[in-house]
């Protein structure tokens, strides 16, 4: 009976330990390699939720939520100051999980935002000499010292400004390699919201055990 519980014992802290151990390793994992696919990112941040995230995984072969965070990544055209993906119901490899590694089978949703501040897209458009303030759900522009209301608008990959009389100005968003769907968008207080729903998780997410690693239809 001692013997007996012993065992039970240290199968309990071995399961408490791998839950301590895996997740970390996993995210770090995740964020080396995103980081290596996306070196334009100064930063990157992985989470794993659904505690226990080893437990679950191996006895469904399913990691609930996985978040991705890739801070004030350098474009061109504009710095996007955040991109945030959120992978859930993430089909996995249970081998793959042991060796510290998520291999993507299968995602029951992906989608992804991204946040480009008033002070970026000021950055941006600095050679029309154009000044902007966004609240949420509009935009005031002020072109060579000229105060116009303006409208903004998402598609296309480009954030264009309406200002009214005076010529539309635009700013192209990094392209599929960064954001493979197509985007839409919102003004807030300071800064232009992107998000779309991705069809497939970018190719610098995860790895993955088949070319498309399809999202389920919401």
């Amino acid at each position: 009976m001692r013997f007996l519980t012993l065992v039970v014992v240290l199968a309990a802290i071995a399961v408490v330990g791998a839950e301590l151990v895996a997740p970390p390793r996993i995210e770090e994992a995740i964020e080396a390699r995103v980081a290596e696919r996306v070196p334009e990112a100064s930063s990157v941040t992985a989470e794993l939720s659904g505690f226990p995230v080893v437990a679950r995984a191996l006895a469904t072969g399913k990691v609930p939520r996985l978040v991705v965070v890739l801070d004030e990544v350098a474009h061109p055209e504009v710095t996007i100051s955040s991109v945030e993906i959120e992978v859930t119901g993430i089909e996995i490899s249970r081998r793959a999980l042991v060796d510290g590694e998520v291999d993507l089978e299968r995602v029951d949703r992906a989608q992804l935002g991204a946040v480009v501040t008033e002070a970026d897209l000021e950055q941006a458009l600095a050679g029309g000499d154009i000044d902007l303030t966004l609240r949420p759900g509009r935009v005031e522009a002020t072109v060579a010292g000229r105060s116009v209301g303006s409208d903004a608008t998402v598609a296309g990959g480009r954030i264009t400004f309406d200002l009214g009389p005076l010529p539309d100005v635009s700013v192209a968003l990094p392209g599929p390699e960064l954001f493979p769907c197509p985007l839409g968008g919102e003004v807030v207080q300071g800064a232009v919201r992107l998000g779309c729903v991705l069809e497939q998780v970018p190719d610098y997410l995860l790895r993955r055990l088949d070319a498309a690693a399809p999202a389920v239809p919401a």
